[in-house]
Formats: structure tokens, sequence, C-alpha cells
């Protein structure tokens, strides 16, 4: 019996400016860290890419054999993944695992290593006298501390955090969402931030792009997203968000479940859950185009839907 084959990411088109932070949001199982690791190379057996570009200092990562990606991962584009605890080996140092990464892609001595990895922890916020403790001793806090400080070890332009602040509290995830804030002000970091919160968009994020069913539905700024939105699952997902603003209301849902990428809709993936939706949206995928500065949408009917959300006018 044949698998079934999923297109998990979709003709996505986005460019990351030097030193900004481009967000990346959606429903879980959107795609996002599935580009994510698209753009490390990293994709899991049984992924691949299978045409586009992804350039980097003016080179093609797709064409890169594996021995040349990891001459570029580290040193130019660096992840922090998804969940710190399983990231990091249980039974190694972390000042170890830090240090592994420097000796590996600069060819160092193990003790010149081992002291850029005290720097590193002093840099994130870390004592650099538990580089020899074991990630058990570290609270989920701290271990995403030692993952930010791995991604740094060796200088890298670029940083991907994935879902950094996931399952941690509240006090905890606005430390380190400041960490990562701050870190990319001094050493003027690119990040792409992958995250389902909306909120921690707003507090961290120059640009994002909003993505549904493996395709990117709007992008832009975030006031112009989050103020402007032009898509109805941006607005959706607006709506769907609690705020401390304004009169007390009922959250609005968005009515059924994201596609089966194995066998996504015809037309506009999202029209299924959309009450725009006609014909043509059934039928014919929506062209991703440009809609004002740097703002860009796919949808058949997103002037229609501008227009009503402001009352008629354009």
């Amino acid at each position: 019996m044949q698998e079934a084959v999923a297109q998990a990411v979709d003709n996505v088109s986005f460019t990351l400016k030097k030193g900004e932070t481009l967000g990346l949001a959606g429903e879980s199982g959107c795609g996002k860290t599935t580009t994510a690791l698209s753009i490390m190379k990293l994709l899991p057996r049984g992924g691949t890419i299978l045409n586009g570009e992804i350039i980097l200092d003016g080179e093609d990562l797709v064409k890169k054999t594996d021995r040349e990606m990891n001459a570029i991962r580290w040193k130019k584009i660096a992840i922090v993944f998804q969940g710190a605890m399983n990231a990091l080996n249980p039974v190694i140092r972390v000042g170890d695992q830090v240090a592994e990464a420097i000796v590996e892609k600069e060819k160092v001595a193990k003790s010149e290593a081992w002291q850029r990895a005290r720097s590193l922890f002093e840099l994130v916020g870390l004592d650099s006298a538990r580089v020899v403790d074991y990630p058990h001793e570290f609270s989920g806090g701290m271990r995403q501390r030692v993952m930010i400080a791995m991604a740094l070890a060796c200088n890298p332009s670029i940083v991907i955090a994935d879902e950094p602040v996931t399952a941690l509290d509240v006090v905890v995830q606005t430390r380190i969402l400041e960490l990562l804030k701050d870190l990319q002000r001094k050493l003027n970091l690119s990040v792409i931030l992958i995250t389902h919160d909306l909120s921690v968009i707003a507090e961290t994020c120059d640009r994002v792009a909003i993505m549904y069913a493996g395709k990117i539905a709007e992008l832009g700024s975030v006031t112009d997203v989050y103020k402007d939105s032009w898509h109805p699952y941006t607005d959706a997902l607006i709506s769907a968000f609690p705020s401390i603003i304004g009169p007390k209301r009922r959250f609005d849902s968005i009515p059924g479940d994201p596609p089966d990428l194995t066998m996504p809709p015809s037309g506009c993936r999202f029209h299924p859950r959309c009450p725009w939706q006609d014909e043509t949206c059934q039928m014919q995928d929506p062209e991703y185009r440009n809609v004002g500065v740097d703002h860009f949408v796919a949808c058949h009917h997103s002037e229609k839907l501008r227009s009503r959300l402001r009352g008629g006018k354009v």
C-alpha cells in the first residue's frame, strides 16, 4: 500500500531583513516548523524539498550537499529547537554540549571552547559556573537559555526560534522574550520566531507571516496585519484572541478543522471554514499579491472583506 504524501509547505515565500525579527504564526500543523527545518535542511526521514530556492548570502541552500550545509549550520544560521529538555542530552554536561558545536565548527581547542561556553552563559543570563551541571539540574527557563547559548555558539547571523516559550510559565516567558529581544539588538541578529501565540509576536516581531495549511495567507508589518488585516483567516485568528482593551465580549472561534494535507481541498485551502467563500474560492487557488507597502495577501475577496469590516470604507 502506497503511503500518503503531504505537501506540508507549499509555495511559501518571504524575505528576512538584516537585524529584524519575523514571526511565523498559525494553528498547529500549518507548516511553521517544517518551514524552519527546510531552511536548515533538517527535515525528518521521508521529508524532501521538491523545488524552490532558499537564498542565503547569494547562495541557494537547496542545492547544497549535506557536507556543505554542515559548514553553514550554526556558523551562519542556527535554530533553537522546541522542547529544551528533549533537545539537551540528559547524560552530558551542558557546557560540553555548548562547547561541542564550537570545537566541531571552528576547530578550536576544547579549553577555548569551554571558555567561550562560560562567556555565552553570562551573555544569556546564566551563572558561568553552571556549565559543569547536567540538564536535569536546570529549570525550564534556564534550559531554554542554554539552548539559546548553543544557538549563538558560532556567532550566526540568523537564528530560528521554534516555540521558544512553550510550556513555560508567564513570568519565565516574559524573561525569555526579553532576552531574545536584547540579544537581537546587541548582536544585530536576524530572527525567525515561530509561535501560535499572537501576543508573543506582537511583543517581539517587526513583521509577521500568517500561515494556514502549508501556505502563507498574509504577510506584513505586525501593525498592518493586526490592525488592518486583509485575509479572513487573519481576522478570525485575531478575533479569537483575548484582549484586555475594550468591553468584555465572547470569544469568536473558527468553525471546522484544518485540512488533511495529504488530501487538501481544491482552490483556497481555507474556503471550507471561510464565511466569505464562493465558487471562485472553491475552484481557484488565490494569487499571493501585494496590497500595500510590504503587505501581501492570498485571498480572492480581500477587498470585499476589508470594506465590510470597516463599514464600507476601503
